[in-house]
């Protein structure tokens, strides 16, 4: 699966955006943290996910939005 990950580093306080293809969201931090020594910790979120908040994100009202990410 394809993950953006997203990291700080607060030594130099930068922000960080990789695309990770990974089996889950914990392998693909891990890679991240692996990769850039100096980040203290990330988080993940599926392409999925990052194009289903992305579609919410376009929605005009509140009523629309609530029912968008909370639909029980």
């Amino acid at each position: 699966m394809r993950f953006l990950v997203i990291s700080h580093d607060a030594d130099q306080q930068k922000w960080y955006y990789d695309f990770v293809v990974a089996p889950s969201e914990q392998a693909a931090v891990q890679h991240v943290c692996t990769e850039r020594a100096s980040v203290m910790a990330a988080d993940a979120l599926s392409v999925e996910d990052l194009c289903n908040l992305a579609a919410i994100a376009q929605l005009k009202n509140r009523r629309d939005i609530e029912l968008a990410c909370w639909p029980c």
